[in-house]
């Protein structure tokens, strides 16, 4: 039986063979450039080095050279749009909003509490202040996550702390309290990391901002568990935060049908994700 992970997969192969991009036997390019429909400028090259996608691993190179990367999947659709009116971008989206906006590549939202901050792939700052935070999803979530273990680092929870409810959000404390203790288990869903965005945006001042939760979408019996953990999450959640749920398919369609975009940004994602 061939997973969704699998098909994904093979049309990223398909892709690269068509367009002459070659890559090894774990379906990964030579060059980070061969990922990219148009090389990276150094501000937005610096952004993304923020993230772990570009560290390489001991034996294997860096998340962002698989055909599968959601890094690459992000840069290829979000990087356009950098210097650029952003308002049809946020229309796609599903949340609106001013021109004028500025895009930022994995934006560090810290939380206060010690260590790395979790960052988020894509922030659109608005001039109004707040912020649209972007989690992106491209085949992460056809892998489902393990049973078994804590799924919050000690120091969400260090001493007694309620870092959620003192940050004002007292759902998202009560979420991670099931999610940790496991009365509340998710297949494909990564609701952890959602709620780390949510707390950095809260403790940042961003409470009121829009968290985009956007993902590939794939048929099938995982894709129907995948959108009944999102409903169910989200249904937790609305009265706190704003939580937005949409697909990469849903955006394409809407970009694909804004007109004087660029014909060739266009092509390339249709080519390469939405044939």
């Amino acid at each position: 039986m061939v997973t969704g992970k699998t098909a994904l997969l093979r049309a990223q192969r398909r892709w690269a063979d068509a367009h002459g991009v070659r890559y090894d036997a774990r379906g990964c390019v030579r060059a980070l450039a061969d990922n990219l429909r148009a090389p990276l400028d150094d501000s937005a090259l610096a952004e993304l080095q923020r993230g772990s996608e570009l560290e390489p691993g001991v034996t294997q190179p860096a998340r962002a050279f698989s055909l599968c990367s959601s890094a690459a999947l992000v840069v290829n659709v979000f990087a356009y749009w950098r210097g650029r009116d952003q308002t049809p971008l946020l229309a796609a989206l599903g949340v609106g909003g001013p021109a004028g906006t500025r895009l930022e590549l994995e934006a560090p939202l810290p939380t206060g509490l010690p260590g790395d901050p979790p960052t988020v792939d894509v922030a659109l700052h608005r001039p109004d202040g707040r912020c649209v935070a972007v989690e992106s999803k491209f085949a992460e979530w056809l892998t489902r996550r393990p049973r078994g273990q804590r799924v919050f680092k000690d120091k969400y929870f260090a001493g007694g702390a309620r870092v959620w409810e003192a940050a004002g959000l007292p759902a998202c404390q009560a979420l991670a309290e099931d999610l940790q203790a496991g009365r509340e288990r998710l297949k494909h869903l990564n609701a952890p990391q959602l709620l780390k965005h949510a707390l950095g945006l809260a403790v940042n001042g961003l409470r009121t901002s829009a968290l985009v939760y956007l993902y590939y979408d794939r048929p099938g019996r995982d894709s129907a568990t995948h959108r009944a953990e999102l409903a169910r999450i989200v249904a937790r959640l609305e009265a706190e935060i704003d939580l937005r749920v949409t697909t990469y398919q849903e955006l394409f369609g809407v970009l694909s049908a804004t007109p004087g975009l660029d014909r060739e940004y266009v092509d390339y994602l249709k080519q390469r994700y939405f044939a």
